[in-house]
């Protein structure tokens, strides 16, 4: 087996192709020089041009190598193609992409890179999809915070008037966002994958809010979600409000960190805003109306000095805080 330095030696006087260059096809000039090049020469003779192959099974492991390497240099992406030069699949360090039947697949590696990666790799398989993994606690990990689709493409209508819990529907087939295997959460299980379905064909666009794993010490953007199965505070009713104390006395069951925000409703247009209050200005008295869910470990308390004649969150959420 040559190592290395032996291939680079060997190489080393063959014709160059340059990526980007007119001749840079495989089928260009340069191409053909280069295979010219490698089939005149013999191995252990790479400085001697013109000696003629005298040994063609010797040669064969050593030219298939560098018939490799060129073709990785001139026409590596479309390797990734049809026949038709539409891309099928694609692949960096963050998300790979494959063409399945009427589908793409993308199944994302690394759920803390920067956003753009996946943005290159859906635009490289012909898809306008804007996915943003963003922090959120640990039963939210895989789930998808909201997706919006944009442009002429329209859901198929559901003949039975309620929502496919599998995602909408484009000419049959589910655009989706799941865990591979279902279920699963990522970050506990190095077998665990979040796992987008995108119809092929599908010309509109997708902007996707996806939960991965906080690291230590991130903020939840779910943070609306505190009440919420299997989140800080499940099965805590404040419907009708509760005291401080009490909320205090669930906090500290959980083995959570209570911190408080001060709600003020707007007289003229009803918006609710919300002030970061110190533990030591809020009285035990004081009522509680939601909570937010903060990062792990803390857990947001909304509060008003006296009660109110009604929820200020009647419909069960509050406007995100104040970045």
């Amino acid at each position: 087996m040559r190592n290395a330095d032996e291939i680079s030696e060997l190489l080393r006087p063959l014709s160059r192709i340059e990526p980007g260059q007119p001749d840079g096809h495989a089928s260009g000039a340069g191409a053909r020089a280069l295979l010219a090049s490698i089939t005149v020469r013999e191995p252990g003779r790479a400085g001697r041009p013109g000696l003629l192959r005298r040994r063609p099974r010797r040669l064969v492991p050593v030219l298939a190598a560098a018939v490799v390497l060129a073709a990785g240099i001139v026409v590596g992406p479309s390797l990734l193609e049809d026949g038709g030069g539409a891309a099928t699949s694609y692949a960096n360090s963050a998300v790979e992409i494959h063409r399945e039947g009427d589908q793409y697949v993308a199944r994302i590696k690394d759920p803390f890179a920067d956003y753009d990666r996946y943005t290159e790799a859906f635009h490289a398989v012909g898809l306008n999809v804007d996915l943003r993994p963003v922090p959120v606690s640990p039963d939210a990990v895989g789930k998808t915070l909201g997706m919006v689709i944009t442009g002429k493409d329209s859901p198929d209508p559901d003949p039975r008037g309620t929502p496919d819990p599998s995602g909408p529907r484009f000419g049959g087939v589910a655009l989706s966002v799941e865990t591979a295997p279902r279920g699963c959460h990522p970050g506990r299980s190095s077998h665990c994958v979040m796992v987008m379905r995108i119809p092929a064909g599908f010309a509109g666009g997708v902007n996707v809010r996806l939960g991965r794993q906080a690291r230590p010490g991130e903020e939840y953007a779910n943070f609306d979600a505190a009440l919420a199965p299997g989140e800080m505070f499940a099965g805590v009713r404040l419907r009708d409000g509760r005291s401080v104390h009490d909320m205090l006395a669930e906090a500290r069951k959980r083995e959570l960190t209570a911190v408080f925000s001060l709600i003020r409703t707007d007289e003229e247009t009803g918006g609710l805003s919300f002030e970061p209050l110190p533990a030591d200005r809020v009285g035990r008295g004081w009522i509680v109306w939601h909570a937010w869910q903060v990062k792990a470990g803390v857990i947001r308390l909304l509060v008003t000095p006296e009660r109110l004649p009604e929820n200020p969150f009647h419909n069960g959420s509050a406007p995100p805080p104040a970045s």
